[in-house]
């Protein structure tokens, strides 16, 4: 982050950083650089809890959704009468919207009529 030349303004707060904080140097700060230093790196604090319960918790929610889209999508794969079932069902829910949507248009445009 000390090299860094364009860099005009930087807000780091509310973060987890630890450790030495790195020496600010070159220009535009009057201080000159050393080439021998080297700069310890910020350290998260505490994240390893943190990181596995949000692991954790991804992972489930991943293996949740696999096992309920194959659970219904393997039933109506293997289950002729459940597939036709479903997909009457939803024919007949895409027939009602169907319907829904064009009286609901015909209505607007009477009342724009008169």
């Amino acid at each position: 982050m000390s090299s860094l030349s364009f860099l005009s303004y930087m807000n780091l707060s509310y973060n987890n950083f630890t450790g030495q904080i790195p020496m600010l140097c070159g220009l535009p700060l009057p201080r000159n650089c050393t080439e021998g230093k080297s700069l310890e790196k910020p350290k998260l604090n505490g994240g390893n809890k943190d990181d596995s319960m949000k692991d954790a918790l991804y992972l489930g929610m991943g293996v949740g959704f696999a096992a309920g889209f194959w659970g219904i999508c393997g039933s109506l794969f293997l289950n002729r009468a459940w597939r036709h079932t479903y997909f009457r069902l939803l024919s007949h829910v895409v027939d009602k919207l169907y319907v829904y949507v064009m009286l609901k248009l015909n209505h607007i445009r009477q009342i724009g009529a008169n």
